[in-house]
């Protein structure tokens, strides 16, 4: 006896509901990544205005306030590095999430 169904070959269900569960952990990845990237930011921005208030009041009071703005600069440098960072990885996410959403 022959059966239509079988000339569609194996059931593709399991294989979308793969590709959903991927397509969620992607987009749940990007939030996460891109909630880490506005924090960051966010912290940049506050030690970008705690650095224009040092320099802006003329000479530093003493050696400590030097150490300070030293530290807060490195720690700007490592906040800005770990923002473009996460601008990569979430522009990579969303490629990834493109394919995904171009094969549904």
């Amino acid at each position: 006896m022959y059966d239509a169904a079988d000339d569609l070959g194996p059931d593709p269900a399991p294989a979308w509901e793969r590709l959903e569960r991927a397509s969620r952990a992607a987009a749940s990845a990007l939030d996460a990544w891109r909630r880490r990237a506005r924090e960051a930011e966010a912290e940049v921005d506050r030690l970008r205005k705690e650095l224009e208030e040092l320099t802006t009041l003329g000479p530093l009071p003493s050696a400590e306030a030097g150490d300070e703005l030293r530290r807060l600069r490195a720690e700007n440098a490592v906040l800005v590095s770990r923002t473009a960072e996460a601008r990569k990885r979430i522009t990579g996410l969303l490629a990834k999430l493109a394919v995904l959403e171009a094969r549904r």
